[in-house]
């Protein structure tokens, strides 16, 4: 049950990360409009966020044993999700009455909306790495295949909620069962306890399983 674990929750987080950048263009349309400026802001926000993340989850990987940290790293983005429904429209409404029709007011908007969620899921990745690895003869492979089942979730992600979350569920619904989701996710990983079997020598640098 260990690797599936691993891997569904690899899926899930990659999931809800994409879901958030293709609902995220919705938060940011009533103030900001759709143009390539928007989808531009929020992939930026989203490879930064990543990269981030990645550097900070790494450090913590190196640093724990277990599967602990990354439950509260699930958890805190599960919180995220189901407190942006609150606050994110009238957040871009302000930002955008803030920022007078700059250009890069949608850059200002997405980061502060979308930064911190983004970076939590973006630490998973490492920490995952870490408690799927084996061997130093395998490295190679479990980690490529993690990047690949996160991929997978990344996919699923952005096709699902483009052709069916956004078309039958309301906006605010799609976030918080997605944040129900990743806090389930979170305390069954502090209910289900992982042990790292042993630390790589020379791990790769943690690369995008996540997506961007």
């Amino acid at each position: 049950m260990r690797i599936p674990a691993i891997y569904a929750t690899s899926i899930t987080c990659g999931f809800c990360l994409m879901a958030l950048e293709i609902l995220g263009a919705r938060f940011l349309y009533p103030s900001f409009g759709s143009s390539i400026d928007v989808w531009a802001a929020i992939i930026t926000v989203f490879i930064l966020s990543l990269s981030i993340g990645y550097v900070i989850g790494g450090r913590v990987a190196d640093r724990s044993q277990g599967n602990r940290a990354l439950a509260w790293i699930v958890l805190g983005a599960g919180a995220l999700y189901l407190t942006l429904p609150i606050y994110a429209l009238r957040a871009s409404e302000a930002l955008g009455e803030a920022m007078g029709g700059l250009r890069f007011g949608v850059l200002v908007a997405g980061l502060v909306l979308f930064l911190l969620p983004s970076l939590l899921l973006g630490m998973v990745s490492p920490v995952l790495v870490k408690l799927a690895f084996v061997s130093a003869e395998r490295v190679g492979r479990t980690t490529g295949t993690l990047y690949a089942i996160g991929s997978i979730g990344n996919v699923l992600g952005i096709l699902i909620t483009d052709y069916v979350l956004l078309e039958y569920v309301p906006l605010n619904a799609n976030l918080l069962w997605m944040g129900c989701v990743l806090v389930v996710t979170g305390l069954l990983h502090l209910a289900i306890p992982m042990r790292a079997v042993s630390a790589p020598a020379a791990a790769p640098a943690p690369g995008p399983a996540a997506g961007a």
